[in-house]
């Protein structure tokens, strides 16, 4: 009981500082870099983060997945070999940055400076991510909560100077760059120290582990990080290659996927928790199960929540966030966001078959998965742009969610409990009828938004599809 309690308190830290920061970063920085930018040339930088992000994997092989759910399940064992993991990692940042860079100049691209930023920027926060992966190992959830929201808040102070002061100048794509770059090495230079002072030492040089055996182990779990981003990140790069107008329509896309990002982080959040804590509780499985299912409930609901407001208030949504409005941008706003309902069953089963070593299943998954994503999008892109790309991400995350529960199901002996499922995808139409309807008496869309959360909560607590104790616990008991 203790054990669960401790859990979803610090699942509340967690979401309580990410729904105070997440949103201010996105919607307060990120979203006027790319109007202040432009359309065009944003989404020329959006197609080049793609490529860095999706290829990210180099700088890991999913040894911070790995290392977090060994160490989390048996602490004494891989305590001292934090330090042989570092060392690959330095290895691996060379790696990444050369394969990265010959690449990108295969492809044609030609902006190096943004390159080699995109290079700086994916290895410090490769590495800031190894260290969160040390810090929740050892269940110190709420320390890697503070964490989580850490860069954030510091390029929230940076970048804002430059957006409230015009005397410092444009807050152009460069500049937004090199800030991203410093924030994430100061966050790194804190995980670190906080990690000394904990008692956890890098031992670079006095390890004798044999690198094969560990590459070996590993291997799946970077087999999976790769699948993973090329499945979430390939499309937007095809966007600016494949398409007679790519930049355009990357950043149309990029505009819309923004909002699919934002919703999604709360799933990637939760489920960093949730890895170690099933790694942890394994042999306990009504904890486990109660703990899956908390989460699912939450991601779904808020998943058919946005899907439901992008469905109906595309238009207003565009106008608001965006200075580009045209029927286009609109219409990719209103098939990008639904793709969130499948993300977040990736993300719940995805995390259950990782964290009980199933992780070839999930590997031959996500990859059949990428092979269907990846044709729609060779066959779309051309023609639709930025709306094809939204048909195969639909089309594609919905059916590896699926697959992934039926598969969580199977191997874990895990309760999918249909019933409840059903009950989220009945709240989740019930809402769309309520804002449907609701327009017509009410006129602003935000206090119409605030009575669709409040009709959502409601319907949840009736249905007992939500658990009020365990949402004390979340909030409260800290």
């Amino acid at each position: 009981m203790k054990t669960t309690a401790r859990f979803y308190s610090s699942l509340g830290l967690l979401l309580v500082l990410n729904v105070l920061v997440k949103p201010l970063w996105i919607f307060g920085i990120d979203r006027p870099v790319q109007n202040l930018a432009g359309t065009a040339v944003y989404g020329a930088y959006f197609a080049l983060f793609n490529l860095a992000f999706m290829l990210n994997f180099l700088l890991d092989w999913g040894l911070s997945t790995f290392l977090n759910r060994e160490l989390a399940a048996d602490p004494a064992a891989y305590s001292r070999k934090t330090g042989f993991f570092l060392r690959l990692k330095l290895v691996m940042l060379l790696l990444y940055g050369t394969i990265v860079f010959f690449i990108a100049r295969a492809s044609g691209i030609e902006n190096q400076r943004w390159l080699w930023l995109l290079i700086g920027i994916q290895s410090l926060t490769s590495l800031f991510l190894f260290a969160r992966a040390i810090i929740s190992a050892h269940q110190w959830f709420r320390t890697d909560a503070v964490f989580s929201v850490l860069d954030k808040i510091l390029m929230l102070l940076l970048c804002g100077g430059f957006l409230l002061f015009p005397a410092w100048g444009q807050l152009s794509i460069d500049r937004f760059l090199w800030i991203q770059l410093i924030c994430t090495g100061i966050a790194l230079i804190a995980a670190l120290i906080m990690l000394w002072k904990k008692g956890i030492r890098f031992s670079i040089t006095n390890t004798h582990d044999k690198i094969r055996p560990i590459f070996r182990t590993a291997l799946p779990y970077a087999l999976i990080v790769l699948l993973m981003s090329a499945h979430y990140r390939l499309d937007g790069f095809l966007l600016e290659r494949l398409h007679p107008q790519g930049a355009y329509e990357a950043g149309i896309y990029a505009g819309a996927y923004r909002l699919l990002d934002a919703a999604n982080m709360a799933g990637y959040l939760l489920v960093s928790f949730l890895l170690p804590f099933i790694a942890r509780h394994q042999p306990e499985k009504s904890v486990v199960n109660e703990a899956v299912l908390f989460i699912r409930h939450f991601l779904l609901l808020m998943a058919f929540g946005v899907t439901a407001m992008a469905l109906l208030l595309a238009p207003w949504m565009q106008s608001l966030l965006y200075h580009n409005d045209s029927p286009a941008a609109i219409t990719v706003l209103q098939y990008c966001l639904p793709a969130l309902i499948g993300y977040s069953l990736v993300q719940v089963y995805g995390t259950v078959l990782t964290a009980t070593g199933h992780i070839w299943t999930l590997s031959g998954i996500v990859l059949v998965a990428l092979l269907l994503n990846t044709g729609l999008n060779l066959y779309w892109i051309p023609t639709h742009g930025a709306l094809g790309a939204c048909y195969a991400a639909l089309i594609s995350q919905t059916a590896c969610g699926m697959a992934c529960m039926l598969m969580a199901r199977h191997k874990t002996g895990l309760s999918v409990q249909w019933q409840s499922l059903f009950t989220t995808i009945l709240i989740g139409a019930m809402l769309f009828c309520f804002l449907y309807f609701g327009q017509s008496f009410i006129s602003n869309r935000t206090v119409l938004i605030s009575a669709g959360v409040v009709f959502v909560l409601g319907m949840a607590v009736i249905t007992r599809l939500v658990d009020l104790r365990k949402w004390k616990q979340l909030f409260i008991n800290h």
